[in-house]
């Protein structure tokens, strides 16, 4: 009888030390479930890391629908990119793809290409018409801005 009750113990243990872990990762910023699935799996127990992604999801910490819509409206805020950026940095961060559909549905690749090429734009020289417009074009398209919003964007600039 006696085991048992230190079994319990411990696996009470490891799941606060599992939930403490994750709430301070959740404490610098959101971050999606497998992200911080990731950083708890091999630091504790798979069930002390499956009961915290539960309380976690129950409380609403862990929300991977509000994760991706708030990580868009950051990158529109303070470094804008293009869709395909963005999506590739949520699946990076374990979000599944209907998730990310849905995040980024009405996303206005112009004004965001837009805000990021005007600020790169004012620190280029526009001695030459020619290099400007390739500099400028390069920086968008490693922005993740393609086709017409880009050549778009390049020549409202």
């Amino acid at each position: 009888m006696l085991g048992r009750r230190d079994s319990d113990e411990d696996l009470e243990s490891s799941y606060l030390k599992a939930k403490n872990a994750a709430l301070r990762l959740l404490s610098y910023r959101s971050r999606s479930e497998k992200e911080v699935q990731r950083r708890l799996a091999g630091r504790f127990t798979q069930d002390a890391v499956d009961r915290t992604l539960s309380d976690l999801r129950s409380q609403g910490l862990l929300d991977d629908a509000a994760f991706a819509k708030e990580w868009r409206e950051q990158r529109e805020r303070f470094r804008p990119r293009g869709p395909a950026v963005i999506r590739q940095e949520l699946r990076k961060l374990g979000v599944d793809r209907e998730v990310i559909r849905e995040a980024l549905s009405g996303f206005d690749s112009s004004a965001n290409a837009y805000q990021a090429g005007s600020k790169y734009a004012s620190k280029l020289s526009v001695d030459n018409a020619g290099d400007f417009r390739r500099k400028l074009g390069g920086f968008l398209h490693r922005r993740g801005f393609e086709g017409d919003v880009l050549g778009q964007t390049v020549e409202r600039i």
